[in-house]
């Protein structure tokens, strides 16, 4: 498959959709990175950053930009006797 460099990321209506999703898009192809199946386990480590992957549908590199957002509740306590 030839696929034209940043071809999808150009063609969207707006760059958001490319950004912020729960599965990295290709920016070239548009296709849906699927980390499993790539196991491509080091895009969960627990370092911000960007990453280098190989897109699996057009076979080009792109890179992940990798952010991590923590979240803690305490909304479900025991009451003491």
């Amino acid at each position: 498959m030839s696929t034209t460099r940043l071809a999808a990321l150009k063609a969207a209506d707006h760059f958001i959709e490319f950004a912020l999703n729960k599965r990295p898009l290709c920016p070239h192809c548009g296709a849906e990175y699927v980390i499993e199946e790539h196991e491509a386990w080091h895009l969960y480590d627990s370092n911000e950053g960007s990453h280098e992957v190989e897109c699996g549908s057009c076979d080009l590199l792109f890179n992940v930009d990798v952010r991590i957002t923590w979240s803690f509740s305490t909304d479900e306590q025991e009451e003491d006797e």
